[in-house]
């Protein structure tokens, strides 16, 4: 699986490292991971470093995902330059339906719109 989640307790964090091909399988396990962790631990905001993601899911793969992400959980997204149109495009979904999610290129930038 070329995603890992994480959680930062001191920092009140979730992050997951998505690297190489990575499937629509892998998104949802993540996704799912996540979400059991917001619940356990209360923890709303998440950290995802895609740049070394070098193959995503299909448009309509990411589509559905974008449109099923849950809206508690404040997600910053740090894109790389192979799939930054993907990504960007999960963003879009996502915000048209009114979640939180943001791309950026700088984790300092990301941390702190995670933060406002």
């Amino acid at each position: 699986m070329p995603e890992e989640v994480t959680y930062e307790p001191h920092n009140a964090l979730m992050r997951v490292r998505a690297w190489g091909v990575d499937p629509i399988a892998d998104w949802i396990a993540s996704k799912k991971e996540v979400v059991q962790l917001s619940e356990t631990h209360g923890v709303f905001y998440l950290l995802v470093d895609a740049r070394e993601l070098t193959t995503a899911p299909s448009i309509l793969d990411i589509f559905d995902f974008g449109q099923d992400w849950p809206g508690t959980i404040k997600t910053a997204i740090l894109v790389g330059e192979e799939t930054s149109e993907d990504v960007a495009f999960v963003e879009t979904v996502a915000v048209n339906r009114y979640k939180q999610m943001q791309i950026f290129y700088d984790e300092d930038e990301a941390l702190l719109w995670l933060r406002e």
